[in-house]
């Protein structure tokens, strides 16, 4: 009867320290606010930010450039909270964890970003900018009145301070 009282009281343990563990472990991952990002999304971000300037940034998982230019808006970011900013991955929505990683790594984790949610890649890079094919990294800098001017490649600070001054 005491080894099997010994024995519940063990597996009860182990039990709670597991779940103790599992809640440890994920207190530390990134937050993940990263939403879909359809063929309407940009349409709509437009009109969240009408009548102001806004900057857009688009990058990816895998691409290396890119990692420099987050690490300087994550710093931009920090500095100004405030900061019109909308981040866009051009993954598909699945590397969502990679990606949330990535982003906590560059301190801009607790933004709301998107990530590509449609296996129709042409259409939704032709609603952001039909212009556009694909090069990473990728900027656009929108005025108030939403007059709009692209880069392609990596951007210093003090070149983006050139493209938007906000």
């Amino acid at each position: 009867m005491i080894n099997k009282s010994l024995g519940t009281i063990a597996g009860f343990t182990a039990a709670v320290l597991l779940c103790a563990a599992h809640v440890a472990l994920a207190d530390n991952r990134p937050a993940d606010n990263i939403q879909g990002f359809g063929p309407q999304t940009f349409s709509e971000l437009k009109a969240q930010f009408a009548g102001k300037p806004f900057v857009v940034s688009l990058w990816s998982v895998d691409c290396a450039p890119c990692r420099v230019e987050l690490d300087m808006l994550g710093q931009m970011k920090k500095a100004d909270p405030a900061f019109p900013l909308v981040v866009i991955s051009t993954d598909p929505i699945e590397k969502r964890e990679d990606a949330a990683d990535i982003l906590d790594e560059y301190q801009l984790a607790d933004e709301v970003t998107w990530m590509f949610a449609d296996s129709f890649v042409e259409r939704l890079r032709f609603s952001i900018d039909p212009g556009w094919y694909g090069e990473l990294p990728r900027s656009y800098f929108y005025d108030a009145e939403h007059n709009m001017m692209s880069h392609s490649g990596i951007l210093t600070e003090e070149k983006f301070r050139e493209l938007f001054p906000y």
